[in-house]
């Protein structure tokens, strides 16, 4: 995440977790305000290939489309008077004890098991302000040293798209759909040493005709997301080894290289094992790790044809007064095409990270970099990116406003064929960066941008951002945050492909329910005007979660 949009007034962007272990996150350096406990990190839609198709028009469609708009509303309405109706009820549930602020609950994480309920042992769970308490922390033994937790999450978002793909989309340039989520999740702790969880998940589509159609980015009907084991071995005080081993999702630094993809409507897993080493305020975490490939509607498997793997590190740099991430990251992929140049990939990464803030000042900061190198085929890669923001929050005002200012860069191919410049962003929570339209990715790209984020109300944010966007080289593809090449890149020179504008507003009912709705406009460049349909691009979405 940008440290410049403080997830406090941004919930669309992730909170950053460092590793697994959530230590020494950026939260604890500058956060100002308390966000919603639960902050639903974004990810893309699947690749957008645009083919060029003329918008087909079909007898009764309008009628069609009438009634599905109908429909949807019937649906979101419905759903918004469950969720107001169990809102009013649990207070009445709940007996008068324990307030919250004096539980200190743990917050929502977008990982349900980076969460540890065990604060609520040894509480009379029927007397506390909250309900749900009572599937926190369930004791299955007297001494209460085996106990479960139940969580669960529902999340209904209505998107619509105006002149999607710049106008290249079919069958219809625009369109409206609902999408729907359902994540169910048990933590077993047998002891302080062997823990089992276990998450279900399912998600759900209307009709969506825009250019791919329900891709299993939108759709998979009920699938695991998380099984894995623990066992940890205590090393001291101040130093533990957990072995973990099962499907799991990941989640490192600020997610521009591998994140959970929460936006999207299918998260990202993984089946493999993970070692996370604790040392002091450091944590470290090997990994090994196969992509878990979506079938809609069969049980979902990982593939040998795309690993992940390597090293991440995550602590305080004690002699200066900030946070570090450091990292090796590797991935062998069966079969990748980079600007003409086809092949076996075999691409390391390594880089850093450093963020925090400048003492006696309002000023905070985040730098992150990265080089890669390895083969394609025959071809030699030679990539890298960097991102830069600075943000600034006036002391002591009202609607605690903050402004920043953000430079990223990801390198591109010097020509078609041959050797590799393109950058490979691995597998990123890519919807937090780079626009909320999702157009643009982390390949072959310079782009500046600003933004100003505020709290005019109590529990009330706001933000607006600006982009420009540029290739970074004239020679290499416009490429959509699914990697996907969106314009081929040699048909000319021109390298503005455009400009973005993002609002966004998030209000939080409660501890539980959130709801959250935007809009971006896409404004088309030289590029994009050069290399096909050129229409500008509107996407609106509005959005309900209820968490516990």
């Amino acid at each position: 995440m940008s440290l410049l949009r403080d997830p406090s007034l941004d919930p669309l962007r992730p909170p950053p977790q460092a590793t697994l272990g959530a230590l020494c996150s950026p939260r604890r350096v500058w956060q100002s305000a308390r966000p919603h406990p639960i902050l639903p990190a974004m990810t893309q839609p699947s690749a957008r290939t645009p083919d060029g198709a003329p918008q087909r028009r079909v007898a009764g469609r309008t009628h069609i489309r009438t009634v599905r708009c109908r429909g949807i509303a019937v649906i979101i309405g419905l759903a918004l008077q469950l969720l107001s109706c169990v809102h009013g009820m649990l207070p009445a549930w709940a007996q008068a004890g324990q307030t919250a602020s004096e539980l200190k609950r743990p917050e929502y994480q977008i990982r349900r098991f980076d969460e540890d309920w065990s604060i609520l042992r040894g509480v009379d769970r029927g007397k506390t302000d909250d309900v749900w308490d009572r599937v926190k922390f369930i004791p299955l033994t007297e001494d209460q040293n085996v106990w479960l937790t139940l969580a669960g999450q529902v999340r209904e978002r209505l998107e619509y798209f105006n002149e999607f793909a710049f106008g290249a989309s079919a069958p219809e340039r625009s369109d409206v759909y609902l999408l729907s989520r359902f994540r169910l999740s048990a933590d077993l702790h047998v002891s302080r040493y062997v823990r089992i969880f276990a998450e279900g998940k399912s998600a759900l589509a209307t009709d969506r005709a825009l250019l791919g159609g329900n891709t299993t980015t939108y759709r998979d009907t009920i699938d695991l997301q998380n099984g894995f084991a623990d066992i940890t071995v205590p090393l001291g005080d101040r130093a533990s080894v957990t072995l973990r081993g099962g499907r799991q999702e990941l989640l490192f630094g600020a997610q521009r290289l591998v994140g959970a993809s929460d936006f999207s409507n299918v998260r990202r897993t993984f089946d493999g094992g993970a070692g996370i080493v604790r040392v002091g305020d450091w944590t470290i975490t090997p990994l090994w790790m196969e992509l878990v490939v979506v079938q809609k509607y069969r049980f979902n498997e990982s593939t040998a044809d795309q690993k992940l793997y390597g090293i991440y590190a995550t602590g305080p740099a004690h002699f200066l007064p900030v946070n570090l991430d450091l990292y090796w990251l590797g991935v062998d992929n069966a079969s990748v095409t980079f600007n003409g140049t086809s092949g076996r990939e075999q691409r390391q990464t390594l880089g850093g990270r450093v963020w925090g803030k400048v003492d006696g000042t309002p000023l905070d900061f985040e730098v992150e970099g990265a080089a890669q190198f390895g083969t394609v085929g025959d071809a030699d890669i030679a990539a890298g990116m960097f991102t830069a923001n600075v943000g600034y929050t006036p002391p002591a005002t009202p609607l605690t406003p903050r402004l920043y200012l953000e430079f990223d860069y990801a390198s591109g191919d010097s020509k078609p064929g041959g050797n590799v410049g393109t950058f490979n962003p691995l597998y990123p929570t890519s919807h937090s960066f780079l626009g909320y339209i999702d157009y643009v990715g982390r390949q072959n790209i310079i782009s500046p941008s600003a933004g100003l984020t505020m709290r005019p109300i109590s529990d009330l944010a706001v933000s607006l951002q600006q982009y420009f966007f540029w290739r970074a080289s004239n020679r290499d593809a416009f490429y959509s945050k699914a990697g996907a090449v969106l314009r081929r890149g040699t048909e000319t020179t021109a390298r503005s492909m455009g400009a973005e504008i993002d609002l966004l507003a998030t209000y939080n009912f409660t501890r539980h329910l959130l709801g959250y709705g935007g809009y971006s406009h896409f404004f088309t460049g030289e590029f994009i005007r050069k290399t096909g349909p050129s229409k500008d691009s509107d996407f609106f979405y509005t959005a309900m979660q209820y968490t516990f």
